[in-house]
């Protein structure tokens, strides 16, 4: 008997994909797509939706943490985690200061004191964010080429 004629003993029918090695892992893959899915659709809906804009906000974070990952046995590396929380933070001060805009303006009175801060931390946290992706990308291009293992 050959290995082509026999029938695979795994009784669940899912075959495993193997990925290239160097390749995208499939968790990164996924983040991407949905997080490049959710800026779209928060950009359109948010003309017409209370905070809608939000979730253009959640996209690029999620795009910002699949393009963090690492090649290798865990994807999710530590610039990862900067990137996730960074994107976190940025989400909650963003949304912080949309709120208090709204209700200033919704009550006709000036912003609050509070209201510069949320939008600095925002800005830092956005640039944080940023720097871990692009970060993990630069690292992620410099081990591929030292590396024996061609990366696609």
């Amino acid at each position: 008997m050959t290995k082509e004629t026999t029938t695979a003993r795994n009784s669940s029918g899912a075959a495993a994909v193997q990925d290239k090695p160097g390749a995208m892992p499939l968790g990164a893959r996924r983040l991407f797509m949905i997080g490049g899915l959710c800026v779209p659709v928060g950009l359109v809906a948010g003309p017409y939706l209370l905070g809608a804009q939000l979730l253009a906000v959640a996209g690029v974070i999620l795009v910002a943490v699949a393009l963090s990952y690492r090649v290798g046995w865990r994807w999710f590396s530590r610039l990862s985690w900067a990137a996730g929380v960074a994107g976190a933070l940025w989400l909650v001060c963003t949304a912080g200061y949309w709120g208090s805009i709204i209700a200033a303006a919704d009550s006709s009175v000036p912003p609050p004191g509070f209201a510069p801060v949320l939008f600095t931390a925002g800005v830092v946290s956005f640039v944080v964010m940023a720097g871990a992706a692009v970060t993990a990308m630069a690292l992620r291009m410099v081990l591929s080429r030292r590396s024996p293992v061609p990366v696609v």
